[in-house]
């Protein structure tokens, strides 16, 4: 592999490894970087690969914690409107993706960071408005995982069941929006390769992920993974405005 493969797959475990542990998506840290290494295209299916064979793992490592009401609320809006997101996911060019996902990285990092109540983003529609939201913004940009967490901090659930019911959530929409990448494209047969690599990067990274989430203070992690969060944003954003300007 070139050298720009072999950090592809370094940036996957380690943004697999920040998602697990934070409860924020991979793909907020994957994608904006992702597509510092190869095309939007190529990024936004692999990250959807990376979605399902990671969530997997984590589905069969949290099964038992799911709150399945949450996810049925969640689940049906967010697996339908990532679908519709992927199916736009081309009409962005990779400047106007880049400043978007930047201010939306800074926007949601930015809430994540000055929230005083974690149980402020509570209502009976917010299951069904983050669920679609995240969906969305999963399937057009590749990272929406951060509304999704937002909106699940209104409900009273334990670490493990916050990793598993998201995890859940997150699972149907991406197999979903990979269907549509698939079609449109996005995954060459000479890109297979990052397949079986993004496979033992979900099983490793999970399995490392979960031996220090019983050890790290989740609120605590979670503050220096939303600042990295933010200054990823800042990057993505600027990447985006010096392409326009050339």
């Amino acid at each position: 592999m070139e050298n720009r493969e072999v950090y592809f797959i370094i940036l996957a475990f380690f943004a697999e490894v920040i998602g697990t542990l934070s409860g924020v998506s991979s793909s907020t840290i994957f994608v904006p970087i992702g597509v510092l290494l190869e095309s939007l295209q190529l990024t936004l299916a692999l990250t959807a690969c990376l979605h399902v064979l990671g969530n997997s793992i984590r589905l069969m490592l949290y099964w038992r914690d799911i709150n399945w009401p949450l996810t049925l609320k969640f689940g049906g809006p967010s697996v339908l409107l990532a679908g519709l997101g992927a199916i736009y996911s081309d009409h962005l060019s990779k400047s106007t993706f880049a400043i978007i996902l930047g201010c939306f990285l800074i926007s949601l990092s930015l809430i994540f960071l000055l929230q005083k109540n974690s149980k402020i983003f509570k209502g009976r529609f917010i299951p069904y408005l983050g669920g679609g939201l995240s969906g969305f913004l999963t399937g057009i940009l590749g990272s929406g995982g951060a509304v999704r967490s937002l909106a699940l901090t209104g409900f009273e659930l334990t670490p493990f069941a916050f990793t598993a019911t998201s995890t859940l959530i997150d699972l149907g929409g991406d197999i979903f929006r990979l269907k549509v990448y698939i079609d449109k494209g996005y995954l060459q047969k000479e890109n297979y390769f990052y397949i079986p690599l993004l496979m033992i990067v979900a099983v490793v990274a999970n399995w490392w992920a979960r031996k220090w989430l019983e050890k790290i203070p989740r609120e605590k992690f979670k503050k220096i993974v939303l600042s990295f969060v933010l200054i990823t944003g800042l990057i993505s954003l600027s990447s985006g405005l010096i392409q326009i300007r050339k």
